[in-house]
Formats: structure tokens, sequence, C-alpha cells
């Protein structure tokens, strides 16, 4: 089956785009031999120049703005200084009249006064007028010069008592250089108040200039930013993209794959790491699969092998069952006289044989149920049974080894449990098993069993004050064969049959066996099964 790869897992919006130009771009920024943390600051320093070149653009936007603000402000004062002139001229023209009219010589004091005001303002508006301006300006220095020359005429005539040539003086030539000079005049307002107007003009059409300057700079940084950002980050995602798909593939147990990115810095590196992986794991994974189907053969074999085992045991503990219980017929038969009375120099070692006979024949009881359990022939014998006679049975069985100990020996049922349904001789076989090793071993102290009803299930436990298991041994006392140690097996006795075959019964009523146990202090063994069970096969 074909991994899909990183690009074909994406929203179509973006494979779209990484089909673009865009996706070359990000493949070279990938290829480019450089290590991540490079690239980071290589993007950051771009954008970073990107907000400089944006701030050096405002600056020089803002300085080109206050100089042409400077310009209008000259150019105002400029058009001000020549409304001073107009003034000034008009105020001489009037001085000029009232001289004739009073005959008083006096008021040619203040004409000299607005004459001097007219040159300075002229003076000042010389020195920053532009040069196409300053032959305008000389032409009406040299027509105010006529015109005071004039005025100084008509003074001495008006003082000479000559106010005829006054007035000739006046209306032939001073009249005339006033109307020249106001012209002149007039055409200098009229040329600074255009200029006046043309930087207005100017300012305005630079500030939209700026604007657009402005906004398309950055909008262009933006677009730069934005796209430094998508070549960088997609550099970075496609091969983390494909390095997930690859460690997916590796972890549902598909080995082998390769991951193929174009970068050649630490995402580089690691997916050639990542490969080496593959091929290792592929490689072990060939090796395990071998190695299990090896395993597999084997377990086959001694599958065989123990059923073989567990035929023959269950064959021989049969056979062996036959003469045994016809030598234990036998010998209670002679125990209870039958044959003759029997000399008490003989009945002790029949005794002995009766005892050691029925051991051995619960060995072989429980050998045959073992091997009839791992042979799949035991079946539960199925039917109503009732859980008070069970207990009472085991403790009659049962209360003379606890008198021989001198333990308490106790045996209590929940009076609301009805009748049950499984195999009551196999539970109380059960029962049997566990309270028996409870009793072999407590040395002093008490044996209790218990019986409750906990909804559908039936919860039986049996507690004693023995000499407990170890925390690390709890989980192996209910395997075959097994005791917590030599020791025990030497002073108790037992084969370490009787939890195994106990904990396969329970299990084979839907049930399960548990225990709790602390050294020194005793030990619980409790097993729940279904109040009623179908039964099965082992």
């Amino acid at each position: 089956m074909r991994r899909a790869s990183a690009t074909e897992r994406m929203p179509p919006p973006v494979v779209a785009l990484l089909a673009s130009p865009l996706g070359a771009l990000v493949r070279a920024v990938a290829r480019i031999r450089a290590s991540v943390h490079v690239k980071l600051l290589a993007g950051f320093l771009l954008i970073t120049l990107l907000f400089i070149a944006m701030t050096a653009v405002s600056l020089r936007t803002l300085t080109e703005t206050a100089r042409q603000t400077n310009l209008l402000d000259e150019a105002h004062e400029r058009v001000g200084w020549s409304r001073q002139i107009e003034h000034a001229l008009a105020m001489q023209m009037h001085f000029t009249a009232m001289a004739l009219l009073s005959k008083d010589d006096g008021i040619v004091a203040r004409i000299l006064r607005e004459n001097n005001r007219f040159n300075d303002t002229l003076a000042r508006l010389e020195k920053a007028a532009p040069a196409e301006e300053r032959a305008l300006i000389q032409a009406i220095r040299g027509s105010q010069d006529d015109a005071m020359a004039t005025v100084a005429d008509i003074a001495n005539a008006v003082r000479d008592g000559r106010l005829a040539d006054a007035m000739t003086a006046l209306r032939t030539r001073q009249e005339p250089l006033y109307a020249k000079i106001e012209t002149l005049v007039g055409s200098l307002v009229a040329a600074e108040e255009t200029r006046m107007a043309s930087l207005r003009v100017s300012i305005a059409a630079a500030s939209r200039y700026s604007l657009r300057v402005m906004a398309g700079f950055a909008v262009a940084s933006i677009v730069l930013a934005l796209l430094g950002g998508f070549v960088i980050s997609w550099s970075f995602i496609l091969p983390v993209r494909e390095a997930h798909g690859f460690l997916s593939e590796v972890a549902e147990g598909r080995f082998g794959g390769t991951i193929v990115v174009p970068n050649r810095d630490e995402f580089g590196a690691l997916a050639e790491h990542m490969n080496w992986m593959s091929r290792e794991l592929r490689r072990l994974d060939d090796e395990q699969r071998v190695a299990a189907e090896t395993l597999r053969s084997l377990n086959d074999r001694l599958a065989l092998a123990s059923r073989a085992k567990s035929e023959f045991l269950a064959n021989m503990s049969h056979e062996l069952r036959t003469p045994l219980n016809a030598i234990l017929g036998f010998t209670e038969i002679m125990l209870d006289e039958l044959y003759g009375e029997v000399p008490a120099t003989l009945r002790e070692p029949l005794v002995d044989i009766q005892t050691n006979g029925r051991h051995l024949l619960r060995l072989i009881n429980d050998v045959l149920d073992l091997s009839k359990i791992e042979a799949g022939r035991l079946e539960l014998g199925v039917g109503e049974y009732s859980v008070q006679e069970i207990v009472e049975v085991v403790h009659a069985s049962l209360k003379s080894l606890a008198l021989e100990k001198n333990l308490a020996f106790t045996a209590g049922v929940s009076p609301d449990i009805p009748p049950a349904w499984g195999d009551g001789r196999r539970i109380t076989q059960c029962l049997m098993n566990l309270a028996g090793n409870a009793l072999k071993f407590t040395r002093q102290g008490r044996v209790d069993i218990e019986v409750r009803l906990d909804g559908e299930w039936l919860v039986y436990r049996v507690s004693d004050t023995g000499i407990g298991i170890p925390k690390d041994e709890v989980e192996n006392i209910f395997a075959e064969f097994r005791q917590v140690d030599t020791t025990i097996t030497r002073e108790y006795g037992g084969t370490g049959l009787g939890l195994s075959i106990t904990k396969r019964l329970v299990e084979l009523h839907g049930g399960r066996i548990g225990v709790e146990s602390e050294l020194g202090k005793g030990s619980r063994f409790f097993f729940t099964v279904p109040l009623r069970t179908d039964g099965g096969r082992a």
C-alpha cells in the first residue's frame, strides 16, 4: 500500500499554492545549506530591514513635507511684504497730495518715513525673492528713487511758495511715476501670490504622493513579510509533516519506508537518521518474524508434547487408581475384621497403609484432574447444589485436623443465599483445598470459612493466622508444582497442585481466585463464582 505524501494530505488550497512558483521558492530555501537557526535569523533580519526601510521612507516623506511647508511659509511672508510695499506706496501718494493742499512742508517728513519703510520692506523681499523677480524689484527701486527726487522738488517748490510749479511736477512727473510703481508692485504681488498658490498645489500633490508611496511601501512590506514567513515556515513544515507520516507508518508496524525531504539543515540530517532507523527496524522486524516463526513452531511442538504428557498422565493415573482402590478396599476389610480378628501388632501397620494409600489416591486424583484440564477433557457436572451443604461437608471433613492442632475452626454462610447452579462437587473440592491448606500452614490461632452473596456472584473466603506468603511469591503460588520454598515442602509436605487445580476449576466456572497475605500474619484466600453457571470444558 503506497504511503500518502505530506503534500497529498494537505488542504487543496495549500497544495495549489505549493504547486505554484512559491512552492519552488520553498524548496529552494529548504535546499540552502544553513542551519534552522541561521534561516530563522535571516527571516527575522529581513523583516527588520523592511521595517527600517519603511521608517527611512517615512522620515524622508516627513522631511520633504516640512521643507514644502517652510517654503509655503516663506512665500506667505513675501506676499505680506508685497502688501506692505503697496501700503507704503499709497501712503506716499496720500502724503504728497496733502503737502500740496495744506502747503505744509512738514508733511514731507512723513513721506520720507513711508519711503524708508518702503525701501526696507523691498530690501527684505529682494533677499528672499527668486532670481526672476529681482529685475522687477530693481525696476521698482529705480522708479521709487525718481519719485523721491520729484517729492524733493515738490517740497522745495512748496517751501518757496511756487505752488504752480509744485502742482505741475505732481501732475507731469509724480503721478506717472506712482502709477508705474503701483503697476510694478502689483506685478510683484501677483507673482508672489502665484508662487504661493503653486506651492500650495505642490504641497497637496506631494502629500498625496507621499501617502501613495507610504501605502504602497507598507503593502509591499507586508507582502514581502508574509512571503518570507510562508516560504521559511513551509520549508520547515513540509519535512515535519513528512516525518509525521513516516512515524505514523512506523507506529502501525510498517517498516522499511523512506522519507525524502529537500532540506540541507537539521531536518535533512533528521530525515537521514530516520531512514537509517527505518532500515534497522525493517531488519530487526524480519529477524523477529523469523524468530517468532521458529518460536511458534517450537510452541506447537511443546504443545503437542504437553498434550501427549497430559494424555499419558491421565491414562497412567486412571490405571493407578484401580489397583490402589483395591489395596485400600482390602485394607479397610481387614481393619473391619471381616477376615477375622486383627492382632494389635498388625493393626497399626494396616492403619499406616490405609492413611498413606488415601494420601497417594489424593495425589493421583490431583494429577488426573490436572491432566484432564490440560488435555481439555475435564467437564463440569452442572446441577443444583446447596452452598450451606458444601460448607458443612468441608467443615466436618477438616474439623478433626483443626482439633489435632488445637486451632479454632469456624464456618459461616449468609442465610440469604438461594440454591446455586453449577458443579457442587468441584466447588467442594476448591473449598476443601483452600481450607486444608489454611489448616496445614497455621500453627496457632484460627481458620475461618465465610460465604456471602454479592449480587449474582458467590464469594467464598478462607482466612487464617498462619505463616503468610511473601509479596514477591504471591503471583507464583497458583503455578503447578510450586510452593514458596523447599523448606515449606519439607516441613508441611504437598505437591503444589492444589491451588493450581483450584484456580483452573474456579475459572472453568467463569470466576476468579485471589489472595491477600502478609508474611507472618496470615492469608486470606477467596474465589468468586456465578450463582448460576452453564459450565463448560477446560
